[in-house]
């Protein structure tokens, strides 16, 4: 078995304690996840996505803007999200913001509103109910 460090290299009067076998990592980060609350919960919601996440180990999620109800293309879309997700959450999470077509003038306020980045499908997203996600045909 691999040490990161000997117990030789932890600062004087550091509590040390031996976990045989078990390994201690750092928590997750899943940066893909589809919490569909509002509008799918029963898909997924956040009491689901987060504790079924966090007994794997994860602590933070970043949402994917679509399949829920509204998709987060915009700063009242995010702020349903942050409301469904309000008592419920109880690992880190962020929302993805979605860019679609004519929402340009509410990507400047998304990012205001702390998302982190963006989703674009340039292709068909193969989801139905997506008809107003940008997408560019070749032909």
């Amino acid at each position: 078995m691999r040490r990161c460090a000997d117990g030789g290299d932890a600062p004087p009067g550091a509590a040390l304690k031996d976990l045989g076998d078990l390994v201690v990592l750092p928590g997750l980060v899943d940066s893909h996840v589809h919490i569909n609350e509002p509008g799918r919960t029963e898909w997924e919601g956040f009491e689901t996505a987060d504790t079924r996440g966090s007994a794997g180990g994860v602590t933070t999620l970043v949402d994917m803007p679509l399949n829920c109800v509204p998709e987060t293309t915009n700063v009242k879309a995010l702020e349903a999200k942050r409301a469904a997700a309000e008592g419920k959450a109880w690992v880190d999470w962020a929302a993805w913001g979605g860019v679609v077509r004519g929402n340009a003038e509410s990507l400047p306020a998304l990012v205001r509103a702390g998302v982190p980045g963006f989703k674009c499908f340039l292709i068909d997203s193969g989801v139905e109910d997506l008809r107003g996600w940008m997408r560019v045909s070749y032909g």
